[in-house]
């Protein structure tokens, strides 16, 4: 991929990793725990999962797009 290819990639797991936060929100302002039956609010740990992987990935592509071009890439 060139810088600019990882750019917009990054730009695109950076808006699903937003949609994903603010799904986790929702699901945190509006869930209680039914597993330990506690006023606390549960946030599945799949959804967690999710949002960490995209942030890590568009956080690499962030990275990866701002790399000088390579004489294999160029």
């Amino acid at each position: 991929m060139t810088p600019d290819q990882h750019a917009v990639r990054a730009a695109e797991l950076a808006a699903e990793a937003e949609r994903l936060y603010q799904i986790c929100l929702v699901d945190y302002q509006t869930n209680i725990n039914e597993d330990d039956h506690s006023d606390e609010p549960h946030v599945p740990s799949a959804d967690l999962a999710m949002l960490t992987a995209t942030t890590q990935l568009a956080q690499v592509h962030a990275t990866l797009s701002l790399r000088a071009p390579t004489a294999a890439n160029a």
